[in-house]
């Protein structure tokens, strides 16, 4: 089991083709002369102590007249595949395009509405190319800005006093939890945490800002790969989720969303082994200890686990992998 809930995590190196998205940007804003129409695309979003960025739809961006970018078309598939083969969730909103230059940033803010899981794609080379030392701390020489990164409340600051440890000197690293904007680096997290973006000190160069693209998995939906198909797995669990989602009733009730990853043998049909995509799960109810806080996260998730293990497939000509949504609250 999970000792804590995964609220964010990162996957770097996601996208294969990370740098022909990020030449096709160059090739519009690294002449700040040329007056070409890919550079009037920007809405400037201001909302007074809270937003100030560049954004424009992602999609229409990388339109080259009626066709759309062979890149950008294939990271959206990746993306997809990605979220559905390991969240279980099968769509996402509307893909923006964001930069920031010297002065924008995001103040603290949640965005529940949109989705169980938000996602940033980072395009964002913060150094001059003639910097060997690419892997240095942003206030070095050579880095466009300081700044820049995805910040979020550490949950077990959520509930303040009942963390609360008066031997503790807290400051901002013990609060949160800040990611850098790193070359093609997928960073996911859970959305009802506090987040926000800290604020770019440096470049006024759009294209040497902080680029990213970002938006928020959505539509939970049970997925399927090898050998069996969809209309096999849905027989076996209709009747397992029926029992499974009456035990959950008789054990402590719990928010958040879990993704459950199960490979399937070919022969036997077995559940070979299982792992969780994603776990934002909580208890519903705030526990002060955060022992007592990963025992009822314990007992909900190794019921889940452990009755889904039983499940017998048919057999196939291959393996194959299952991924089921759980959404609690």
């Amino acid at each position: 089991m999970n000792e804590r809930a995964k609220h964010y995590f990162t996957k770097d190196s996601f996208y294969a083709h990370a740098d022909k998205l990020y030449s096709s940007f160059q090739n519009n804003h690294s002449n700040a002369k040329k007056a070409n129409a890919e550079r009037f695309c920007w809405d400037y979003w201001h909302v007074e102590n809270q937003y100030t960025q560049l954004r424009t739809p992602a999609k229409e961006y990388y339109y080259e007249g009626e066709i759309l970018n062979e890149f950008y078309a294939k990271f959206e598939e990746e993306l997809l595949k990605y979220a559905r083969e390991n969240l279980a969730l099968s769509n996402f909103t509307p893909i923006w395009m964001s930069c920031y230059v010297d002065g924008m940033g995001q103040e603290l803010h949640a965005d529940v509405p949109h989705g169980p899981l938000a996602f940033v794609f980072s395009l964002t080379k913060n150094f001059d190319d003639s910097d060997d030392d690419k892997s240095s701390s942003p206030s070095k020489s050579g880095r466009y800005f300081r700044g820049g990164e995805t910040t979020i409340l550490r949950p077990e600051r959520a509930n303040y006093w009942q963390s609360f440890d008066p031997t503790e000197i807290v400051e901002r690293t013990q609060l949160f939890e800040e990611i850098e904007p790193k070359f093609n680096r997928l960073t996911i997290f859970d959305p009802r945490l506090p987040h926000g973006v800290r604020e770019v000190k440096g470049t006024k160069d759009v294209s040497k800002g902080r680029l990213v693209l970002n938006g928020w998995f959505n539509e939970p939906t049970i997925s399927c790969q090898g050998g069996l198909t969809i209309e096999d797995v849905g027989k076996v669990l209709d009747a397992k989720l029926d029992l499974l989602y009456e035990e959950l009733e008789t054990l402590p009730a719990m928010i958040g969303f879990a993704a459950l990853r199960m490979e399937i043998e070919a022969e036997t049909g077995n559940v070979d082994s299982i792992s969780w995509g994603a776990d934002t799960v909580a208890p519903a109810l705030s526990l002060r200890d955060p022992n007592e806080v990963t025992e009822t996260r314990d007992v909900v998730l190794a019921t889940i686990a452990g009755m889904m293990s039983e499940c017998v497939f048919p057999s196939s000509k291959e393996k194959s992998s299952i991924c089921v949504p759980f959404v609690f609250g």
